[in-house]
Order: C-alpha cells, then structure tokens, then sequence
C-alpha cells in the first residue's frame, strides 16, 4: 500500500466532510485542499499547512508524507534531490479521536541564481497524530564558488564539477538515494543527477548525469491517479531527482530529470523547474541558474 506527501505554503483546509458511521458514532473530520471518496476510502490531499481537525468520532487512518524537492544548481550544476516518502512502504496507520492534528507540507527548494549561492533544500514535511511522522526534503544541487558538492537531504543533491569529481550529497530517510558526483573538471564537465526515490543520481562523466527514478503514484495506492485527484494533475511519479547541468555543448548533452523532475540545462539555458510532489529541480547551464523543486504532498486517507 502507499505513502503520502506535504508542501509547506498553502491552501487552507475544506468544510467539514461526513463518513459513515464507526463503532463510535459518526466520524466527522475536514482539512486539506482536496477531499474526496475514491472506492472505499475517504481522502484528504494537503498540498499545503494546515490542520486536519476531528470534530467527532474516533477511526484509523492512514497517512502519507511527501517532502519537498530541492533546487537545481548554478553554471553546470547538480540536479536538486527528491523529498523523503514516509513510510518505507505503505501508509502508517494512527487511530485519531476528536482533535486537531498539524500538518506541514514542506516548500520546495528554490535554485541557485549565482555562483555564490548553494540552491535550497527542500523542507520537511510532517503529520503530527498520535506520534510524527516527517519526511525530509531533498538535498540541493552543487553550485559554483565553493559551494560545488551536492547537499545532504532525503535523497542527496548532485555534485558540480571539479577537480578529481565532485561528489553529490548523500540520503537520509525511506525511499531516499544519493545525488551522483559531477564530472572531473574536464571538457564537457557536467553536474551530477539527483537522487530519487527509486535511484541514485547519475555520476557525469562526458555528459552530465540523469536525475534517480521517483516513485510511481499507483504503486503506493491504486486510486492515486490525475483521473480521481485534479491536486495530481499532469502526475504519475513523485519524488524524482531532477538532472545535471553543463556549460558547454562539446560534446556533452545535459542531464534528464526523472519523471516529473526538472531538465538540467545546456550552454547558457536555465535548468527547469520540477512538475511533481516532491522532485528536484535541474542544473543550470553556463552562468545560469537552476531550476526549483517541487513542494511536497500528505495524504490521509479512512474508510467510508
């Protein structure tokens, strides 16, 4: 069974929306941007902070969190990494009574505009129930000026170029995996993929590296599709590592964002923006920026 994902600015919860009764008399919960019955099970999509507040009743439920995707960086940078998905596999499940419950969708990470600033990290998502459940946001994109290896995050940042490789940030949390290294400083010297959640981030060798595979939305539960969802229009995957820029077009070719991830950019092009919960941006051509992540997702979902 599947995950869920959060983003960290946002659209305010819904009206009130009324289940079937439980054991314990009607269950009457609201919040999120969309709310929906899909088959057996009632949702609640964030797709940003707000509160998921119980009025009545007491149920199980089960919960999903995304985080953020990072940004891409600057003049040949590495790709943005993707947010962590919580839990490893499946939704965890929680009881929750009347009360209200937080929940934070982290913002995604913007990309580096120059060569002296790191592009930004993804931030945390987190549903805060009977215990928290968070998802760390992905690691940024290697940029210029001392700012070249890939961040650290859920699913790591790819390194930019430089001498002996440049190595890209490394993964932490469930479905995470490590930004690949930039090229050794040599003609074409692109920037390394970031990690997604299925795959590591390519290393750039004479081209720069591709962005890790995301995790495909209907393996995590079935009725997650843009056809039930319009919050999942244009989406199949989330959490994809976005692809390595490069400055020169020598020979090399720029790297691909995974599915929904951002593009990384060539010669003087800038890298693109992320499409998906949850991905990374792509690498920034010649003195170019990188494009930003994509915010993250939560999902609550009970029984009808």
């Amino acid at each position: 069974m599947p995950f869920k994902s959060a983003t960290q600015s946002g659209t305010r919860g819904v009206g009130r929306q009324r289940t079937t009764q439980s054991a314990s008399g009607p269950y009457v919960a609201s919040g999120g941007a969309e709310v929906k019955v899909v088959g057996a099970y009632k949702y609640h999509l964030f797709t940003g902070t707000a509160n998921f507040v119980v009025d009545s009743g007491s149920r199980s439920v089960d919960i999903l969190v995304v985080g953020g995707g990072a940004g891409g960086g600057w003049g040949g940078g590495g790709g943005g990494g993707a947010g962590a998905i919580e839990p490893a596999s499946g939704y965890s499940t929680q009881r929750l009574g009347a009360g209200t419950y937080s929940v934070t969708v982290g913002a995604q990470g913007n990309g580096s505009t120059a060569a002296a600033i790191r592009c930004a990290n993804g931030w945390n998502s987190s549903f805060s129930g009977t215990s928290t459940i968070t998802a760390n946001g992905g690691g940024g994109g290697g940029s210029d000026s001392g700012n070249n290896t890939g961040a650290h995050g859920g699913s790591g940042g790819g390194g930019r170029n430089g001498t002996g490789g440049v190595a890209g940030g490394t993964a932490s949390g469930n479905n995470t995996n490590a930004g690949g290294a930039g090229a050794n400083g040599v003609n074409p010297f692109g920037g390394g993929g970031g990690g997604g959640a299925t795959a590591a981030g390519a290393t750039a060798t004479g081209n720069a590296g591709n962005g890790g595979a995301g995790k495909t939305l209907t393996d995590i539960d079935a009725n997650l599709t843009s056809g039930n969802f319009t919050s999942l229009s244009g989406m199949t995957v989330v959490s994809s590592g976005g692809g390595g820029g490069i400055p020169t077009a020598s020979g090399g070719t720029a790297g691909t964002g995974g599915t929904g991830a951002g593009n990384g950019a060539i010669n003087s092009g800038t890298g693109t923006a992320a499409a998906s919960f949850g991905s990374g941006g792509g690498g920034g051509g010649a003195s170019n920026n990188g494009g930003n992540g994509k915010s993250g997702l939560v999902i609550v979902r009970y029984l009808a």
